[in-house]
């Protein structure tokens, strides 16, 4: 039976968490997966290119070279391991479980905000700290975006929790009452 992409990433993901977790060198795993997980975002044709057929092991050992460079000894390893098994594919999974699980054992949380204007640096430190209080997290992580249509207030999505607080949601709200 074939694996999914998702449980492939668990698994791989949690496996790196917790070796580094045990060899004492989370932060720095921790930053080497941040970075990788950057050069994949920003470089969308870059699974595809190392698991391509048609390129030879030479044609594709510079980009696993510049990969791995300055990495720790368990990052390299899992770039080498994962491209070996021909499952550079899943990489993005697997650094994306490996972060969810350190956020998760860190208290950290990541909070899209949705806003008519963009958020003061007060204003996002207030919402932080509610949110902290209201999710029982140690860190709340902001990410605002700007959207007219919200007229004001903010919409908030954290931990599968969503917070509709927008001036447009309470309109809705107002019109289905003169409506119904």
């Amino acid at each position: 039976m074939a694996l999914d992409k998702y449980t492939i990433g668990q698994r791989y993901g949690t496996a790196l968490f917790d070796l580094a977790t045990e060899q004492g060198t989370i932060d720095a795993v921790y930053a080497d997966v941040a970075a990788l997980q950057q050069v994949f975002a920003d470089t969308p044709t870059l699974a595809a290119t190392l698991t391509n057929a048609t390129l030879t092991l030479e044609q594709k050992q510079p980009i696993l070279t510049s990969l791995q460079q300055g990495a720790t000894d368990s990052v390299k390893n899992l770039i080498q391991m994962v491209f070996d098994y021909g499952r550079m594919n899943e990489m993005p999974f697997i650094l994306a479980a490996f972060m969810q699980r350190y956020d998760q054992v860190n208290g950290i949380v990541h909070a899209k905000v949705t806003s008519a204007v963009a958020l003061t640096t007060e204003q996002q430190q207030t919402l932080s700290t509610q949110l902290a209080t209201r999710l029982g997290a140690k860190q709340i992580t902001i990410d605002n975006t700007v959207d007219e249509a919200v007229i004001g207030g903010v919409i908030v999505e954290a931990n599968n929790l969503v917070i509709d607080g927008s001036i447009r949601s309470k309109l809705a709200q107002v019109r289905q009452l003169l409506l119904g």
